[in-house]
């Protein structure tokens, strides 16, 4: 197999083999994967040439066989803060371009090689030597309220101590798996930027407060203004949700997620995304059986040979 950067003119060719992409249903939404193809197509088709133009975004082909694969370098991973390249899309057969994108990724600087699996390619990329880190899961924004002898209500400046206190004690719950990292520097990053939390109207994060005998006992916090690529509804990404140890078991989780769920809807809202570590198994069945997630992709990463 021969490896170049694509050119302006293989763009047509280009969208062809993007259009015959194979992708499984989109979970909650209805989009098929015939409409999925297609958007991918049409998305390559509108911004053929800024992508081309992007410097940390590497679009190789090969024609002996027709294929691609398309490298994003330089991304920061949200939680460890490590620096990583991401292999965001791919046409038939990922194996032949591994080697140049692994060695690209190292001349980038960075330390991981990722990739999103959809449902069924999972086996693929352990055989490929990925290993996953953390599921993403999408569900409609289904409420339902509060009538139970907890109370549920907003979050506000006065929580941000309790809000940080208690997420430095789970905070290696959000870690992707398979990942080696200094976790004192982690709780140290995230609670100087939770304690920066103010909960007021401009605030990036939406925050609820579960309280039992008015003393607050867990937290769930969403950054709002997503939109689902697959159809352009409305969504909101499940920032955090943590509550005290001795209120684990006892439907608090739910409860506020459901309370918290129906304000999302009386606010357009219409579904929750959530990315949930392969490490965290309780909270994904929590979330699969509970509140009807379902799982749109699993993230794998690759260590890059050499990097610290």
């Amino acid at each position: 197999m021969i490896l170049r950067r694509a050119r302006p003119e293989d763009r047509d060719w280009f969208c062809r083999m993007a259009a015959a992409r194979p992708f499984p249903p989109h979970p909650h939404t209805g989009v098929l994967p015939a409409e999925r193809s297609r958007q991918l197509a049409q998305r390559y088709m509108d911004g053929w040439e800024t992508m081309l133009a992007q410097p940390n975004l590497l679009v190789l082909v090969s024609q002996n066989p027709d294929d691609y694969a398309v490298l994003l370098r330089g991304e920061v991973e949200t939680v460890t803060g490590e620096r990583q390249s991401r292999i965001w899309d791919w046409g038939r057969d990922l194996k032949p371009f591994l080697p140049t994108l692994l060695r690209q990724a190292a001349q980038a600087g960075n330390g991981y090689l990722v990739a999103r699996a959809q449902p069924g390619e999972e086996e693929l990329f352990l055989t490929w030597g990925f290993l996953p880190e953390l599921r993403r899961l999408l569900a409609p924004v289904v409420g339902k309220p509060n009538r139970s002898q907890f109370i549920v209500r907003p979050a506000t400046a006065l929580d941000t101590f309790f809000i940080a206190n208690l997420h430095s004690q789970g905070s290696h719950f959000y870690v992707p798996a398979n990942r080696v990292v200094d976790r004192d520097e982690i709780i140290l990053r995230s609670g100087a930027h939770y304690l920066s939390l103010n909960f007021a109207p401009d605030c990036p994060v939406w925050g609820r407060i579960i309280c039992w005998q008015d003393k607050p006992s867990g937290y769930v916090l969403y950054k709002l203004g997503m939109r689902i690529e697959e159809n352009g509804a409305s969504a909101a990404y499940l920032y955090d949700l943590n509550l005290l140890p001795e209120f684990w078991g006892r439907l608090g989780a739910r409860i506020l997620v459901r309370q918290a769920m129906l304000e999302l809807a009386e606010m357009g809202v219409e579904y929750v995304v959530a990315d949930i570590s392969l490490d965290n198994e309780l909270a994904f069945q929590m979330a699969t059986r509970s509140v009807e997630f379902e799982l749109e992709w699993t993230r794998f990463g690759m260590r890059i040979p050499g990097r610290k």
